[in-house]
């Protein structure tokens, strides 16, 4: 197949040095930092599902929309941070024929909404969400590591239509070494990811640690268990669903085995303070913020923990 990596992050370049490694043609829509270094290094993963070196001239780097080549993408993988989305919504547009006729684009990123900004362009049978609970970690701008793993990546549509048309895409991630899945029930999965995440992310950035530790700490665990049960408020009243029922039950999933299987990995929130980039804090807290003011859903311990993520943005932002 042919694949389209908008983002060469840390989810980017793993994906694409694990998809280019079973046989597919990989491109990237990269910024120049990035760009330069893939022309330069190549692309290498490593960590979880082994150690892979793509050499530089096995994968083609773009810098402009204008440049990608007609009718070529299977799919288009969206991995950018989730703030790009409106600004790559607008410009994917104008050369949308670089999809081929039954292409399709593919957000994986964390949050919720950021499907949004894509359905002003296109129409909703073109876009696909991914639920991707796997850690990655970028420690150049060509090298990503895998730290941990608890699910496979979930891809399904939001909007009613079938997965059929992105098992392909789910078969070959696996086949590449990452677990996938294409699934009717994208939904319920982000919003699993939405509980896992909003009660992470952003604690672990604050406080500087990885997942396990806040674990270990009656204090953090009443604070998580706390945004647990605001999100899961939130959640029901907007209308959605997830796999448990009550906030109960995932709270045995959570500490059961979520933390546990990603007890080391540090958030990427986290990550994104100590490089001093902006967050994806609005897509995640912030959503449960906007959510439950609409539906009247009070959401004090969130609103406190985006607020101090603010404040660290606020240090170099």
């Amino acid at each position: 197949m042919n694949i389209l990596i908008i983002g060469a992050g840390a989810i980017g370049v793993a994906l694409g040095a694990s998809l280019k490694n079973t046989g597919h043609n990989i491109s990237f829509l990269a910024s120049t930092k990035t760009g330069e270094a893939i022309e330069k290094k190549g692309i290498h993963k490593t960590g979880l599902f082994g150690d892979i070196h793509i050499p530089p001239n096995d994968i083609s780097v773009y810098y402009d929309y204008e440049s990608l080549p007609d009718h070529v993408y299977d799919y288009i993988l969206i991995t950018i941070k989730t703030m790009g989305n409106h600004e790559v919504a607008a410009k994917l547009s104008n050369c949308s024929n670089c999809l081929k006729e039954d292409g399709r684009i593919v957000i994986m990123q964390n949050g919720w909404g950021n499907d949004l900004p894509y359905l002003k362009y296109f129409d909703p049978s073109i876009i696909y969400n991914a639920r991707v609970i796997t850690g990655f970690q970028r420690s150049e701008p060509n090298c990503s590591k895998i730290t941990v793993h608890t699910a496979p990546i979930l891809i399904g549509s939001l909007h009613g239509y079938s997965s059929k048309c992105v098992t392909a895409l789910a078969e070959a991630i696996t086949k590449s070494g990452i677990p996938s899945e294409s699934t009717d029930e994208v939904g319920k999965a982000l919003w699993a990811k939405m509980l896992y995440n909003c009660t992470l992310n952003p604690l672990g950035a604050i406080l500087k640690v990885p997942y396990g530790k806040l674990a270990d700490c009656d204090a953090t665990v009443a604070i998580m268990n706390r945004l647990i049960h605001e999100t899961f408020a939130v959640m029901k009243a907007s209308g959605y669903e997830t796999f448990w029922e009550t906030p109960k039950e995932y709270i045995k999933e959570f500490y059961g085995k979520l933390v546990p299987d990603t007890y080391a990995h540090c958030s990427s929130t986290l990550q994104d303070i100590e490089k001093k980039q902006k967050t994806e804090i609005e897509t995640l807290t912030g959503c449960i913020l906007k959510l439950g003011k609409k539906y009247g859903i009070s959401t004090p311990t969130h609103q406190i923990i985006y607020e101090q993520v603010l404040f660290l943005e606020a240090q170099f932002l």
